[in-house]
């Protein structure tokens, strides 16, 4: 089934959501490529607070984080993290995570591509950045769909349970084709 058929949309996470996102980043196909500090419920619940109230726009900063819904369900999770170097440079990073039964069947890529729509029409973006894992096959695929051109390997990157792993590192901009 593809994801248009699903209804894949975008909506800001709020506090209300910290137990879902919790919950998919502790999932096993999360965990397996996951970069991240480990975060309680409460301090999910404490950053998603801070951020809800931050209004989308050109001279936003910081990390805003969306909720994946298909059919009006959660599904996952994306974020867009624009810092203060990257903010005079217009670009920012990219990540994404979906439920496990989800997974496959086209909606991290709908909700990508919904992504690049946000940063390159309301926060004013020119370019952002994404890595996945070498192994990741699945995210890689997805940022290719996306429209992402894959940029090279960036060796031992990212530290992944205790141990470096090598990152395929991808990038769009807003000139190159990609669905508007």
């Amino acid at each position: 089934m593809n994801a248009e058929l699903l209804n894949v949309r975008l909506r800001r996470a709020t506090a209300a959501d910290a137990e879902d996102v919790s919950r998919w980043r502790n999932q096993p196909t999360s965990l397996r490529f996951q970069a991240s500090s480990p975060r309680s419920v409460e301090q999910i619940r404490d950053l998603l607070a801070a951020q809800e109230q931050v209004k989308i726009n050109p001279e936003v900063e910081g990390k805003l984080y969306w909720v994946i819904e298909v059919d009006r369900e959660p599904a996952g999770q994306v974020q867009i993290a624009v810092d203060g170097g990257f903010r005079q440079q217009l670009m920012s990073t990219l990540g994404f995570t979906v439920t496990e039964s989800m997974q496959g069947r086209g909606v991290a890529t709908a909700a990508v591509r919904e992504a690049i729509r946000i940063a390159f029409g309301p926060l004013g973006l020119e370019r952002i950045e994404a890595v996945a894992a070498v192994e990741n096959v699945g995210s890689r695929r997805v940022l290719e769909k996306a429209g992402f051109q894959f940029e090279g390997i960036r060796r031992g990157l990212l530290r992944i349970q205790g141990k470096r792993v090598d990152h395929a590192c991808y990038g769009i901009l807003v000139t190159d084709p990609w669905e508007h």
